[in-house]
């Protein structure tokens, strides 16, 4: 039967291994929430109107953050890795978790928001009760529950690759990570997104392009890397386009079974005061003593 006939029901997203759900309509809003994070102005009426979902199912106030991951977020990074990705082989195990977390805090990131746990676990959130505490004598428990995240790594090639994929099982030795070919690359310019991942009580929701938005912003501005790749099943490639990914076609990468599409987004790069000002190109002829309409 033709997998795009209606009756047959679309692959659950989390099968895939960039776990996410996310079918609302509701680009020009969640690019808002992106840049403000702000719960006071994300429930207005026209977020309802944009088909922002999350705080209509969610029983206590939205009011997101976006954090790196950190070692200190492993149980909850864990939690929701095994909570989206329904397929164990397209699972990060443990260790490789903590060795990412250890070595790339800074281009991995996840989605938080500030609840009771009380309140958490009576909605089903999967993570809560991995979450720190927000203040360690809070009266009422808060704690920082994961929402989504985006686990990466550097690499050194322009798509994702199987050493990519993998990681030295020694990492706790850094003088031998300091030289693996497989894993984390310091000095590679590519972020390897191996795991962007979403709470199943969440897909559909806005959170994922929210959390995605926020990231790719965040990378991008940081300079840290020309471009990010990842792997990702047939059914998401129209998710991943939508942020500007383009599809360079089936993989060779056969981590899990294999049946994956390169996915890359190229990045642009921080704004630079003087090439991207309006009258930059002005000020570099003032500076060398002709305008454009003079030089020969």
């Amino acid at each position: 039967m033709d997998p795009s006939s209606s009756e047959v029901p679309p692959p659950r997203a989390e099968d895939g291994k960039c776990a996410i759900d996310d079918s609302a309509d509701e680009d020009e809003e969640s690019a808002q929430m992106m840049r403000r994070l702000s719960a006071d102005q994300y429930r207005t009426k026209h977020d309802k109107k944009k088909g922002i979902r999350v705080q209509e199912i969610l029983p206590f106030h939205f009011s997101p953050i976006f954090l790196p991951l950190t070692e200190s977020h492993l149980e909850s990074t864990l939690a929701l890795e095994n909570a989206a990705f329904t397929n164990p082989s397209h699972r990060c195990s443990r260790d490789k978790l903590a060795y990412r977390l250890a070595h790339c805090s800074d281009i991995s990131f996840g989605l938080f928001c500030t609840v009771k746990p009380s309140e958490a676990k009576a909605f089903g959130l999967e993570t809560v009760d991995a979450a720190n505490l927000v203040e360690t004598n809070r009266e009422d428990g808060a704690v920082h529950a994961l929402f989504a995240h985006a686990v990466s790594t550097l690499g050194k090639g322009p798509v994702v690759t199987d050493a990519d994929m993998d990681y030295p099982k020694n990492w706790h030795d850094h003088g031998a990570v300091k030289d693996t070919t497989v894993g984390h690359q310091e000095e590679g310019r590519t972020i390897c997104l191996h795991s962007f991942a979403v709470s199943p009580k969440l897909q559909g929701t806005g959170v994922g392009k929210l959390a995605m938005r926020s990231y790719i912003q965040i990378m991008n501005e940081s300079g840290v890397a020309d471009r990010i790749a990842l792997l990702c099943q047939d059914y998401l490639i129209p998710f991943y386009r939508k942020f500007g990914f383009q599809n360079l076609g089936e993989s060779k990468a056969t981590f899990g079974g294999g049946g994956w599409y390169d996915m890359v987004l190229d990045l642009g790069g921080p704004p630079h005061p003087e090439r991207d000002h309006p009258q930059a190109h002005l000020r570099h002829w003032s500076m060398v003593g002709k305008r454009p309409s003079e030089s020969q």
